[in-house]
């Protein structure tokens, strides 16, 4: 046979050094896999911050134990990396190292069939995936810089904003004057998300959310850490607004929990590190419990997100995946095929594979 794995190489683009009054990217990880008869595909991990080295280094781990294996076996390979090299006990860098390599290996296969990648999962409920704009910054913002960067990204054609208006320290009154800004800013028909990034406490969370009633918000996200299923459920229920949360977890294990206490409204999964076989799991699982999901991307706009429309096109109760418009060009000069927003849509790819060709002489100075 031909359709071998002949190699598993990681590549690491680096953070942006360049100072940004918002925020420069954090490092990206990509993963090149080529087989025995010359076919090339290119996946991403999601890098959980200062550890992107670590992630290489286990790519580069992981890759003894798949080289040399049918590359269309991917739910053999998902069980050898889980199983075998992680021992039925991977951590979440496990999870991140594989889903770059599990997205690389069906970029191999549209590829070797010449279709698009959301073919060969069953096709698309939709002609395009709705997104929504992240604007997070980590350095301070006042009410007026968070008004118009949120006004900037709806001129751009973006239709809904996450933002960040609360932090462990702020006051009630100083998040409600941004969130405030900002919806006069956008107007009355933009969605609008609020991130806590687990820094609240349930009581805090419920406080919060009863200031933001009058917002129409799409959902709350993330108060806490969503470890404890019952308390989510808790503030789930005493709040008003939809409740999401998940970028955290891995796995279908990690969520069912969730599911089993009706904790949830909305879960975001991460695509680079679910990988895209687990993620269309923990969808389905999702559906049977009444919960929507909203795909986590906070990867690279090319190869991250085209794994997330592939991933999302036939999925029956997705709600908008998440879109960084601030890194849209960041590995413009390693690749082409980048989806582009249409109207606060990414339209469905037709081309072969993930539709994102990579440079292989542009990422030579990348690779690990």
């Amino acid at each position: 046979m031909t359709d071998r794995i002949a190699s598993i190489t990681p590549h690491l683009i680096p953070a942006d050094a360049r100072p940004h009054p918002w925020w420069s990217h954090k490092a990206y990880i990509l993963v090149r896999v080529e087989t025995s008869d010359g076919i090339v595909g290119w996946g991403e991990c999601h890098n959980l911050s200062y550890r992107e080295k670590a992630i290489v280094a286990i790519v580069d781990a992981i890759a003894p134990t798949l080289i040399g294996r049918a590359s269309g076996d991917i739910r053999g390979l998902f069980e050898r990396a889980y199983n075998s090299f992680g021992q039925q006990r991977p951590g979440l860098d496990v999870y991140c190292a594989f889903a770059g390599i599990e997205i690389a290996l069906w970029d191999i296969l549209g590829k070797r069939l010449d279709v698009p990648v959301y073919q060969l999962l069953g096709g698309s409920l939709r002609d395009s995936v709705p997104v929504y704009a992240n604007i997070y910054s980590p350095h301070p913002q006042t009410a007026e810089d968070f008004a118009a960067m949120a006004a900037h990204q709806v001129a751009g054609g973006h239709r809904a904003i996450k933002l960040y208006p609360f932090d462990a320290d702020t006051s009630i009154a100083d998040g409600v004057k941004r969130l405030s800004a900002v919806r006069e800013a956008v107007g009355p028909d933009i969605g609008l998300a609020v991130d806590l990034w687990r820094h609240a406490s349930p009581y805090r969370a419920i406080e919060l959310a009863r200031a933001m009633e009058p917002f129409d918000l799409l959902w709350i996200e993330d108060p806490f850490a969503p470890t404890d299923p019952k308390t989510v459920r808790y503030v789930r229920d005493t709040i008003r607004q939809p409740l999401l949360t998940g970028e955290t977890l891995p796995s279908r294990r990690e969520f069912n929990g969730l599911f089993e206490e009706r904790a949830v409204d909305i879960i975001n999964p991460d695509i680079c590190l679910s990988g895209i076989l687990e993620l269309q799991a923990i969808a389905s699982m999702a559906e049977a419990a009444h919960v929507s999901v909203s795909p986590h991307n906070s990867n690279s706009m090319a190869i991250g997100t085209a794994a997330a429309i592939h991933a999302s096109l036939g999925l029956s109760n997705l709600e908008p995946v998440e879109y960084f418009p601030l890194f849209e060009t960041a590995l413009d000069d390693l690749c082409q095929g980048r989806p582009q927003i249409v109207n606060g849509q990414l339209p469905r790819p037709e081309a072969r594979g993930l539709g994102v060709e990579v440079s292989d002489a542009a990422a030579r100075q990348y690779r690990v």
